[in-house]
């Protein structure tokens, strides 16, 4: 670790307690200069909120460095260093200043590798910094990260330890995101080298006998050109940047700006709440089809919006769940003409059983299980259409895990209380829940398609997943595949006794 210039010691209320004879000599500030003055006096004008923003949230900044920090010098004008947090044990702290460039971390410190949301937030906190120059997000994706690849469990682990390791010293603070299995986000000074990035991967790879090309490498960046956004904003802008990367919402423009991101966002609610005004939209017809039985066994209804003559899910152009009004708006709507229909259908053929007596399921948005009118508004929306609640069961995809509980699940609670099915993808909980198995009796469990991928590259994974099936089954659950991409996963969702398969949309749709 290199030397510190020099220290600065704060006390409990955060004022500066210098007694650092460096600091003289560097800086030319003498201590009673800076005895009691609160710790902005040494920054910028300009940064004197974000340093006490900083102060406050100082306590999640173990381990890390702040990059080329402007401090004031007493002839005049400012210079640069690296500064870095320490807490200690009697509640006071103090900051510990670097030559720019030094190797500021002890060496056997490891910083975390943190969730995507803790990274989002971790990245709004370090613009309420002192540090200044360029900033930009970058996100990198290692296609051979990815379960089904062709690397092994060991060539991954590898792989991933090189690719964290190389990426963390280009990060800002150290910190790395994990944005998916296979894919991170850091906060860069702007210069992020994705060329040396892969060259320093691919020498890695060669040393493991790992083909270079298998790594399948590829990088995108948003620049932080507004520095002063809200923080709720910065992460709805951050996780639709990051949907974009990933390819969950389609985009003709590549990611660039910050403010030409929030832009993005903008004109895709624009469009999709003009859609709902306006009567555009719709349900797409899919069926649940039983391969061992060859008979459809129930129907999903999905909610798709025309914009310009494009029918689409709105979730495939913003993140929908981070804007619960479009979501509620759009399912809310979405139901009544479900029913509306239905009544109609009904009307007009007496005779004919609808639908074949399959059921109906609406695929609802995560967020609108937390709107708190969303029970009354639908049972509602079934009293006006002369409709029960048997008509109607829900998929719900990407919940949180059950043993959390929160609003979420007391929803279903309520809607499984009221004579709805369910359809969900917490397929592991099985295993750790089983009064979930009772909520679902009667309805669907569907295994998402990367905890197939992740299990079956497990070496007891296709036996764990065959019991699984097996189990939920048992408690008369149906077990259902959906959006598999290749013949090789099909098969394995047979083999494991997935027998229910979620058939494509109508093309075009």
């Amino acid at each position: 670790m290199g030397s510190e210039a020099f220290i600065i010691k704060l006390n409990k209320a955060g004022k500066i307690a210098p007694d650092d004879k460096r600091i003289a000599e560097i800086l030319r500030w003498q201590n009673i200069d800076l005895f009691m003055q609160p710790l902005s006096f040494i920054f910028p004008p300009d940064a004197h909120g974000r340093v006490d923003a900083l102060i406050e949230s100082a306590g999640n900044f173990e381990n890390v460095i702040f990059p080329r920090v402007p401090l004031r010098y007493k002839p005049g004008g400012y210079i640069n260093f690296d500064m870095k947090f320490v807490k200690h044990d009697d509640e006071t702290s103090s900051l510990e200043f670097y030559k720019p460039g030094e190797d500021c971390h002890e060496s056997n410190v490891e910083v975390a590798t943190t969730d995507m949301y803790s990274f989002f937030n971790f990245v709004g906190e370090l613009l309420n910094s002192p540090l200044e120059g360029n900033l930009a997000v970058t996100m990198v994706e290692v296609e051979g990260l990815r379960a089904g690849s062709g690397l092994t469990n060991d060539e991954q682990a590898s792989i991933r330890s090189e690719v964290e390791s190389q990426l963390k010293k280009q990060a800002v603070g150290g910190k790395l995101g994990k944005l998916d299995e296979a894919s991170y986000g850091l906060l860069s000074g702007g210069d992020f080298d994705e060329e040396a990035f892969e060259k320093e991967l691919a020498a890695a790879a060669v040393k493991l006998n790992i083909a270079p090309d298998a790594l399948g490498v590829r990088a995108a960046k948003v620049k932080i050109d507004d520095r002063e956004i809200d923080s709720a904003t910065l992460k709805m802008a951050l996780s639709h940047s990051r949907s974009i990367f990933l390819g969950e919402i389609d985009s003709d423009v590549e990611l660039g700006n910050l403010s030409d991101v929030i832009s993005g966002i903008q004109h895709n609610c624009n469009l999709v709440t003009d859609a709902i005004k306006k009567f555009q939209y719709m349900v797409i017809s899919r069926q649940i089809y039983d391969a061992k039985e060859s008979i459809s066994r129930a129907v999903l209804q999905q909610g798709k919006v025309n914009i310009d003559g494009r029918i689409t899910l709105p979730g495939k152009l913003i993140v929908l769940y981070d804007h619960p009004d479009i979501a509620y708006s759009h399912d809310m709507a979405q139901i009544d003409e479900m029913m509306r229909v239905i009544k109609f259908t009904i009307n007009s053929n007496p005779s004919v059983h609808y639908n074949d007596g399959k059921l109906d399921y609406y695929e609802l948005c995560r967020s609108t299980l937390l709107k708190e009118s969303f029970i009354n508004d639908l049972s509602a929306i079934l009293k006006k259409h002369g409709q029960a609640t048997s008509m109607l069961g829900f998929r719900i995809l990407e919940m949180p895990p059950s043993k959390k509980g929160g609003v979420h699940w007391e929803t279903l609670l309520k809607l499984t209380g009221l004579g709805h099915s369910l359809w969900i993808d917490r397929f592991g909980d099985a295993v750790i829940d089983e009064s979930l198995m009772k909520m679902l009796h009667g309805g669907y469990i569907e295994m998402p398609l990367q905890v197939m991928k992740k299990l079956a590259g497990h070496f007891d994974g296709k036996d764990m997943m065959t019991q699984l099936v097996s189990t939920w089954s048992s408690k008369g659950v149906g077990v259902v595949a959906a959006d598999l991409p290749d013949i090789k996963m099909k098969q394995l969702a047979n083999d494991i006794g997935i027998k229910l398969n979620l058939k494509d949309a109508p093309e075009g749709s």
